[in-house]
C-alpha cells in the first residue's frame, strides 16, 4: 500500500485473559506489527498483562489500569507496576467519575512525577451498549475536553485520546492536538474509526503528528483493512508513516516503554 511503513506500531490493544500474549504475536506476524502496546483494563488484570510483557519483551509494552478513585491504593498500583518497567496508564472514567476533579490531582501528580503515558478510553463504552445497562457508565465523563485543566497542570506528560476522543468528544479531541503540545488521539474502532469515515474535514484537522493507529481488538489486520481506506480518503496517505508508526515510536521512547 502507497506510503505504509514496513513494519506497524499498534498502540491501543488488550490482553485475552487467560492468553499469554502467544496468539496476538503470531497476528502482529502476519501482519507486519513491531510492537503492540497491550493495556489491562476493569476485567483483564493488571497481572497478565505484566505476564505476557514479560514473555514477549520488545514486541508487547504493558499499560497498568488504574482507577484514580482509589487514591494512595491506585498510585500504589501504578507506582508497583512502573517499578516493573509499565511506562502507560490506562483510564476508564466511564465508570463514574471526571478527570478533572481536584480530588484526582495528586493521582495525576503521582503520574507525572514517574513520567508515564496516559492513555483514556473516550466516548461511549461497550460498543453498541448490549448489556450496558449501567447508567454510571456514561460517555459524559470521557471526553477529552475533561482532561484540558489535566493537560495543562502536566504539560510534560502525554496523554493519548482513544476513539478519535469519542464521537461527542471529536471536536474536543481537534482542540487539544492542534493547542496542547501534550495532546494526542489514536484512532481505534469503534468511534474511531467512525470519526475517519463520518467526520469529514473536522477528522481531517487533527494533525498528523497527533493522530495514531490503533486496532483495540485482536482483528488488526481487519482493521487495517478498514481504516487505511478511511485515512486515505482523508488526505492522510503522506503521513502513514507517522500514523503507523513513527509518533508511537517516538512516545513509547519518550517515556522509557522502548
Amino acid at each position: 500500500m502507497e506510503g505504509m511503513p514496513s513494519r506497524l506500531i499498534d498502540v491501543h490493544n488488550h490482553p485475552k485473559t487467560g492468553s499469554d500474549g502467544s496468539d496476538l504475536i503470531a497476528l502482529m506476524d502476519a501482519a507486519n506489527i513491531e510492537m503492540t502496546v497491550i493495556m489491562a483494563t476493569m476485567h483483564c488484570s493488571n497481572d497478565t498483562m505484566l505476564a505476557a510483557c514479560q514473555r514477549h519483551p520488545g514486541r508487547l509494552i504493558g499499560g497498568v489500569y488504574a482507577d484514580p478513585r482509589e487514591g494512595t491504593n491506585a498510585i500504589e498500583t501504578v507506582r508497583r507496576y512502573h517499578a516493573q518497567g509499565v511506562r502507560i496508564v490506562k483510564l476508564f472514567p466511564n465508570i463514574g467519575y471526571f478527570p478533572d476533579d481536584p480530588a484526582l490531582h495528586g493521582f495525576f501528580d503521582a503520574v507525572a512525577d514517574l513520567g508515564m503515558l496516559v492513555l483514556s478510553h473516550c466516548g461511549w463504552l461497550g460498543g453498541s451498549g448490549k448489556g450496558m445497562n449501567r447508567e454510571d457508565w456514561a460517555a459524559y465523563y470521557a471526553t477529552p475536553g475533561r482532561f484540558e485543566k489535566v493537560l495543562r497542570r502536566h504539560p510534560e506528560t502525554p496523554f493519548i485520546f482513544a476513539h478519535m476522543g469519542g464521537i461527542t468528544g471529536l471536536l474536543e479531541s481537534v482542540m487539544l492536538t492542534t493547542r496542547a503540545p501534550n495532546a494526542y488521539v489514536d484512532c481505534s474502532p469503534g468511534q474511531g474509526l467512525w470519526a475517519l469515515r463520518a467526520g469529514g474535514a473536522i477528522t481531517a484537522s487533527v494533525p498528523p503528528e497527533k493522530l495514531i493507529w490503533g486496532a483495540d481488538s485482536y482483528s488488526q489486520q481487519d482493521n487495517l483493512d478498514q481504516t487505511i481506506p478511511a485515512l486515505t480518503a482523508l488526505g492522510f496517505v503522506p503521513h502513514f508513516e507517522k500514523i503507523f508508526y513513527s509518533n508511537a515510536r517516538g512516545l513509547l521512547q519518550r517515556v522509557g516503554a522502548i
